[in-house]
């Protein structure tokens, strides 16, 4: 085990885009070998490569930038994403909706009739079935 510590040591190691494309490579190779496109594992094999070429990196600095690229446009999905999952979890006990001026989204109980709501946002107050 100290043979493989000593040999990292200096390398640039696993990090959340290299997670991705490996996690990407497995969804392309499994495509590729149910419908015989060979051409998309030939796709994988290059994903694979750019996985080890990133782990054995030993220019830290430039992987580190391209993490942060890619973290740029990956947190904000999942954020979203995330959103949404709890939106749907609670359709059952809160409604949602948009304030007509702000546009921001609000909820409100559900089964409390029409009630008046003021948003945080702008502080429009109107009216909205529950």
């Amino acid at each position: 085990m100290n043979g493989f510590r000593n040999f990292m040591v200096g390398r640039y190691g696993t990090d959340q885009l290299t997670a991705a494309l490996f996690i990407a490579g497995m969804v392309f190779t499994f495509i590729g070998n149910a419908f015989n496109w060979y051409a998309l594992t030939v796709i994988t094999y290059i994903i694979f490569f750019v996985c080890i070429y990133r782990t054995m990196s030993k220019n830290i600095l430039a992987r580190q930038k391209e993490n942060n690229k890619f973290l740029n446009y990956w947190n904000p999905a999942v954020r979203w994403l995330k959103k949404k999952h709890n939106i749907l979890k609670s359709r059952k006990d809160y409604k949602y909706f948009k304030c007509p001026n702000c546009k921001q989204e609000l909820r409100a109980p559900r089964g409390k009739g029409k009630i008046a709501v003021t948003c945080q946002k702008c502080g429009t107050k109107f009216m909205q079935k529950s």
